[in-house]
């Protein structure tokens, strides 16, 4: 019983302790999870959604107006006369700096051979090969003429991008329609947070960069980040979050890289993780061990409380035979002798007076002594002269606290082992004072207890349960082990010389308070 009640106080301990500080771990690491989710997981997806969307409007921004204009351009049909018209002129103007807005962009119409016609410049960027040369857009613008057609160009700040659609007149080619767009503008949308962007061609080739020096080589994108995705990067003793998505160019894909530094979150997040960690790694131990001493004296103090109720059940089971033999004897001993009559009432009152008070479990020697000589009083009424009893206390012992109402039944069995031959009864009580403790010895000069007897008393003695009819015995015994340990207790012997001895060990202790 009291290992089940220890195993199960220990396991509602461990629950309510070692389960919060789990929990607390647990919440720790999800808080932990959730600032990744929102500061480097979120910031970076939505920064590299916000700069692809952007970079993919002013694409087809472009696009449609280079269609558009390219169609109205065509309507004037002899480009040449623009230089002459000055109506016409004004329009195209105005039409091609409302395709560029606020972009910055520089616009150039040129016919065939390259000259520019119109222009936000009087010349086409050095970047832009000659006409002449049939390659790069003009190649493509060539191949594809109702195609706006798309490509980024070496600027000074980055790559310009170039978007291209060639003028139609009666279905020949009559000139071009080129917008240069900035690559300060483009950065500009790559994106609006902190999180560097890179734009790369199919090639690995970065034609825009926001803040992304560092992660390309010779205009190529660093070959560890140009295989990541949604992944962790690491280069030197920096750690990056590395995440892409294609964006639609002029009928091209390219893709667009965003980069965030978590070298210093990841730091934080190593050394929040390890002081959870090491907080659960010190808090447990100390918990189990709280929780086993927390178990131990409660288990402690619920035996303590069965042995106080054990003691007070034991204390309780005064002889009822002495008393009905008691109240027999006072039935003959009115009719015979009144007074010796009232002697034994009176005697008999004090003596259950004292068993029932409420005034501790220990006494000292003389009290008990008193109350003891009542009891031997009734009993001297009982058998007259046939009892002779004598009392041998050591002086020294008189202030000693002793359980209460512990020698009686030890008188009691004498009387009831003690007569001789003739029916007399010789009892002898003896106290004797020790450095650590008294010798108690109760000895009658009968004619001793049956061997079978014997042995049956003395068995019950080292037993925990009584199932017989032996009460007096037993119980001594039971509260000297529950007040003074198992070691404590009776000792029953018939000598050779006759009668029967009981002799205990009381050690020398301080009072006890009624319920400690």
């Amino acid at each position: 019983m009291h290992r089940y009640f220890e195993s199960r106080l220990q396991r509602a301990l461990f629950l309510y302790a070692v389960v919060p500080l789990l929990i607390m771990a647990f919440i720790g690491s999800v808080l932990m999870f959730a600032s990744w989710r929102h500061s480097v997981v979120g910031i970076n997806r939505d920064a590299r959604e916000q700069a692809a969307e952007k970079l993919a409007a002013v694409s087809d921004d472009f696009s449609q107006h280079g269609a558009a204009t390219a169609h109205f351009l065509a309507k004037g049909r002899d480009m040449s006369r623009w230089q002459e018209d000055d109506e016409k002129r004004g329009a195209a103007f105005a039409r091609l700096y409302e395709d560029v807005g606020h972009t910055g962009a520089d616009f150039y119409v040129v016919d065939k051979d390259g000259d520019v016609l119109l222009g936000s410049r009087e010349k086409l960027p050095k970047a832009i090969l000659p006409v002449k040369k049939h390659w790069g857009i003009w190649q493509r613008l060539g191949k594809e003429p109702f195609t706006v057609c798309q490509e980024f160009l070496p600027a000074p700040m980055g790559q310009d991008l170039l978007c291209g659609r060639a003028i139609v007149v009666d279905g020949e080619v009559a000139g071009y329609l080129l917008y240069d767009i900035p690559a300060a503008y483009l950065n500009s949308l790559a994106s609006d947070s902190w999180v560097p962007m890179l734009l790369t061609d199919h090639f690995g080739n970065v034609r825009l960069e926001k803040s992304g020096e560092r992660f390309m080589e010779s205009r190529k994108l660093l070959g560890e980040f140009a295989t990541a995705d949604n992944e962790l990067v690491k280069k030197g003793k920096e750690i990056f979050y590395v995440t892409s998505t294609p964006v639609p160019f002029g009928g091209e894909e390219y893709r667009l890289y965003a980069v965030t530094p978590v070298t210093d979150l990841l730091v934080r997040y190593i050394i929040g993780a390890g002081a959870i960690v090491l907080a659960v790694l010190l808090m447990i131990p100390l918990i189990l061990r709280s929780v086993r001493r927390e178990s131990k004296l409660t288990a402690q103090a619920l035996d303590h409380l069965t042995t106080i109720a054990e003691l007070r059940e034991l204390e309780s089971q005064f002889n009822p035979h002495f008393l009905f033999n008691t109240l027999e004897n006072i039935k003959f001993m009115v009719r015979l002798d009144p007074g010796a009559a009232t002697e034994m009432i009176m005697a008999l009152s004090a003596l259950l007076r004292y068993s029932i008070a409420e005034d501790g479990r220990q006494v000292a020697l003389q009290e008990d002594i008193k109350y003891l000589a009542s009891y031997m009083k009734i009993q001297k009424y009982r058998f007259g002269s046939r009892l002779d009893f004598t009392m041998e206390i050591d002086k020294r012992a008189e202030t000693v606290p002793v359980p209460k109402l512990l020698f009686q039944p030890l008188l009691e069995n004498a009387i009831k082992y003690g007569e001789d031959e003739e029916g007399n009864l010789r009892i002898n009580f003896c106290i004797e004072w020790q450095e650590s403790q008294l010798n108690v010895r109760v000895k009658d000069a009968g004619g001793g207890i049956a061997p079978a007897k014997l042995a049956e008393l003395q068995a019950l003695l080292q037993s925990s349960t009584n199932n017989s009819s032996h009460k007096g015995l037993f119980n001594v015994q039971r509260r000297l082990q529950l007040l003074y340990g198992e070691a404590c207790g009776l000792k029953i012997d018939c000598p050779a010389t006759g009668g029967t001895e009981i002799h205990l060990c009381l050690p020398l202790l301080k009072k006890e308070s009624q319920d400690a």
